[in-house]
């Protein structure tokens, strides 16, 4: 079904206009969110695969191909990423009555969420399962002429058009109407799996597909179907794309929570024996890459402009004792600089680029000296400068496929501002996040240049 609602969807995205709210932080908004789907391994009693997974990723498009090859399930590091595993797991559903439903699809709806429930909707969840939460979603895809295509979306109730917006239509509930023996397909879709709490989410959506839809193939035979008003489909579509943005958020912000409260947690624990930088940077960089990938660039600087407080300040009390260890020690020197100068006039790409040394996994494996450290602190934070303003450069990266999204992203704190027009994406640079990035430049230069002196006096 996904082949066949892609071109719908890709018109639609991306997601636009989305409003995060943290206990702790102002009101942010995000002007385009980047989603790719990725198809799962998850199969059916026939075999077939029966479900994709919907992520976050930072491509320059949304991606809609149907992969030939499916993701496997990845391997929880011990320092989760938030860019690794799925924000919404989305279940499409082709069924065309309502005798195939309860025969078949309400079972297998119902193991398919008994393997995907969340560990936040679990009484015996894990709070670090948080750092991978995600949200859910049934997606009841209708074919014309069929049986499904036949009956209203809420019987009783008028034309979409008329009506409440869907995702307030009775959600949840489970009580039938008065003198009404059947509900629709989508209606005991809603009653079965929709909570009856107000605060929960709406986790049902359905969309309707036409005839120019389908390959000749598949196209069933000729029964009469009511037709939909083109504002139907607006509000079906429209519909999905809410709950989208909606689950989506509800993720996001269980993950960042996670993240903020190990991140209190480890930093409480630095003056404790054991305690290691390299190991709280990855952990703390997870929210700063996770930030930045929802287009709140803003928030990701932040965080990185505290890891580097922080190494300095490890480094200033190693410094001041030579025979303290917390926090972990660096290597003294970086072992390949000095072939690195010799070859500078040689080099084909950039001295500082992220993706010149294995950077995070140095880090990780607490085998990084001083300049290299600083070295990677310094471009990711200048790529989140010249994000900010829409560099040539920037741009530039993105038509070649880089894992930088498309657009000038900003984190936008509207609890402070006045309320601007709606922001459109432009080829005109920023000033003030360029000059701020040269500012940045000349105090590297100076700071690490000092640190390549005694790095080759000692290598």
């Amino acid at each position: 079904m996904f082949p066949l609602v892609s071109k719908h969807l890709s018109t639609r995205l991306p997601l636009r206009n989305l409003h995060w709210k943290s206990p702790t932080r102002p009101l942010r908004s995000i002007d385009s969110l980047h989603i790719n789907f990725v198809q799962s391994l998850d199969q059916g009693a026939d075999g077939t695969r029966t479900s994709a997974s919907s992520a976050f990723t930072e491509t320059g498009g949304s991606n809609l191909q149907k992969g030939s090859d499916p993701v496997p399930k990845e391997r929880r590091h011990q320092i989760p990423g938030l860019r690794q595993t799925p924000y919404l797991k989305l279940f499409i559903l082709r069924c065309d009555d309502s005798d195939t439903y309860k025969a078949e699809w309400r079972k297998n709806l119902r193991e398919w969420l008994k393997e995907h429930t969340p560990p936040s909707q679990k009484s015996s969840s894990n709070s670090q399962e948080n750092h991978d939460a995600f949200e859910w979603l049934i997606l009841h895809v209708v074919v014309p002429d069929t049986p499904a295509a036949a009956q209203p979306r809420i019987y009783g109730s008028s034309s979409s058009s008329s009506a409440p917006p869907l995702e307030r239509e009775n959600s949840g509930s489970r009580t039938k109407w008065p003198g009404r023996s059947s509900s629709t397909i989508y209606e005991k879709i809603r009653s079965d799996f929709n909570t009856s709490s107000k605060s929960s989410p709406d986790r049902v959506a359905q969309i309707r597909l036409e005839r120019s839809d389908l390959p000749p193939p598949t196209v069933p035979p000729s029964a009469p179907t009511p037709t939909e008003s083109p504002q139907e489909k607006l509000n079906a579509w429209n519909d999905l794309i809410s709950k989208f943005k909606t689950l989506v958020l509800m993720s996001f912000d269980q993950r960042v929570s996670q993240y903020e409260e190990d991140i209190r947690e480890r930093g409480s624990q630095r003056a404790l024996p054991g305690w290691n930088f390299c190991t709280f940077f990855v952990l703390k960089e997870g929210l700063a890459r996770g930030f930045e990938s929802v287009g709140l660039v803003d928030d990701a600087l932040v965080v990185y402009d505290e890891l580097s407080v922080g190494l300095d300040s490890i480094v200033r009390d190693q410094v001041g004792d030579e025979s303290a260890t917390s926090g972990g020690t660096l290597l003294d020197h970086t072992q390949d600089l000095a072939n690195s100068v010799a070859k500078l006039g040689e080099a084909q790409t950039l001295p500082l680029e992220e993706k010149k040394k294995p950077y995070r996994e140095l880090i990780l494996a607490n085998n990084i000296s001083l300049f290299d450290f600083k070295c990677y602190i310094f471009t990711r934070q200048a790529a989140l400068l010249l994000r900010l303003g829409n560099a040539l450069s920037s741009r530039s990266q993105l038509m070649i496929g880089s894992d930088i999204p498309r657009g000038r992203q900003t984190s936008v704190d509207v609890s402070s501002r006045p309320k601007q027009p709606e922001t459109t994406f432009t080829d005109s640079e920023d000033p003030l996040s360029l000059a701020e990035l040269c500012q940045r430049a000349l105090a590297f230069i100076t700071t690490i240049a000092q640190i390549l002196r005694e790095d080759l006096n000692i290598g």
